[in-house]
């Protein structure tokens, strides 16, 4: 494979696994992410790619260093502008919402601290980085469809009440068209996958803007601080936490972005017993740690916080799983994810 096309190399990690329609909704992505990209791309060098880092929290206004938590992390990707040298952040982000540049999206994207975190590991490394690129795909709204069956001949079928097939009438041609009045139906049947996935590439590539979108964000000595301060004083809110074993619920986060994964829990109906919920092998799960060594504040540690405190203590304090499988959204995430490693780590220098 070592000739292959980035894109050929995301597809055929792809196509190796089951076609589903999560399956057939990623692919038609990276189909339509690689059209639009690939030209902007080749200016670039592929420096890093899912690099883990992990770096002292210190306090901003002490420079003390927390005796508890270190900063960690991955970063999506690191490139190079081949004709200026300049590095530049690659963060991915997949969003329901309009990527349009309008599009209230970028307002709030624009406060996400997870650029500057990524910003300081960098400089950590010793890496002049200023500025991240957010790199955002649109999700697909369209569902799997109905569609009319069809005979061998490609024709389609109508019953009538009785089940009959109905022909014209004339009685010269299969009838292909439904009436209720006269309880005549057309017969139907969901996409597969592969027809559900040929459709939404068509769909996608046909308009690329409105799937994906890129912005260069600045990050400012300022910014920095103020990122520095917001995560010191997020590390002494779970410390607070912990010593009063207090864990305060959030109902408004409950269904904020789809019902919450301990939803059940939270209100009574479940317990952790096997059944609904089970108890995590592992307290951290992103990143390989060391025994002994300070918990780390990952972003998605400080936005499970934000969330939720009680959500924040199922995910990293007590940790928790629910037994059932994981949801759609997880698992079109996880896909996502993979085919970009592989895409980008295909253009890594040497």
């Amino acid at each position: 494979m070592s000739n292959l096309l980035p894109i050929e190399r995301a597809l055929a990690h792809l196509d190796a696994l089951p076609l589903d329609y999560d399956l057939a909704k990623a692919r038609a992505l990276i189909v339509g992410y690689d059209l639009r990209w690939r030209g902007k791309y080749a200016g670039y060098a592929v420096i890093s790619v899912e690099e883990e880092f992990r770096f002292p929290l210190l306090n901003p206004q002490t420079e003390g260093m927390s005796k508890t938590f270190d900063e960690g992390g991955k970063i999506d990707a690191v490139l190079q502008h081949r004709a200026s040298d300049r590095y530049l952040v690659l963060e991915h982000k997949t969003t329901s919402e309009s990527v349009a540049p309008d599009s209230d999206y970028w307002h709030r994207l624009a406060m996400d601290t997870q650029s500057s975190k990524y910003i300081l590991a960098l400089k950590q490394r010793g890496l002049d980085v200023g500025n991240l690129l957010h790199d955002v795909i649109k999700k697909p709204g369209s569902r799997p469809r109905q569609i009319p069956t069809l005979d061998s001949d490609g024709v389609k079928i109508v019953l009538d009440a009785n089940g009959e097939r109905v022909r014209t009438k004339d009685g010269k041609k299969w009838r292909e068209s439904a009436s209720p009045a006269d309880g005549y139906v057309l017969q139907s049947q969901t996409e597969t996958p592969e027809e559900y996935g040929a459709r939404l590439e068509e769909e996608i590539t046909g308009d690329l803007d409105a799937y994906f979108a890129q912005r260069e964000v600045p990050r400012l000595d300022a910014d920095l601080l103020e990122y520095m301060g917001d995560a010191w004083a997020q590390s002494q809110q779970i410390l607070h936490y912990r010593r009063g074993n207090l864990w305060p619920r959030n109902p408004s986060a409950c269904s904020m972005f789809g019902q919450c994964e301990f939803y059940e829990l939270c209100t009574g109906r479940a317990s952790v017993d096997g059944i609904r919920y089970r108890q995590k092998a592992r307290k951290h799960s992103e990143l390989e740690m060391e025994e002994g060594e300070k918990e780390l504040l990952t972003n998605s540690r400080l936005t499970a916080l934000r969330k939720c405190a009680r959500y924040h203590y199922h995910r990293y304090e007590n940790p928790i799983e629910p037994t059932k499988e994981e949801s759609e959204a997880l698992r079109f995430g996880t896909l996502m994810h993979k085919a970009f490693e592989i895409y980008f780590r295909s253009m890594m220098i040497d």
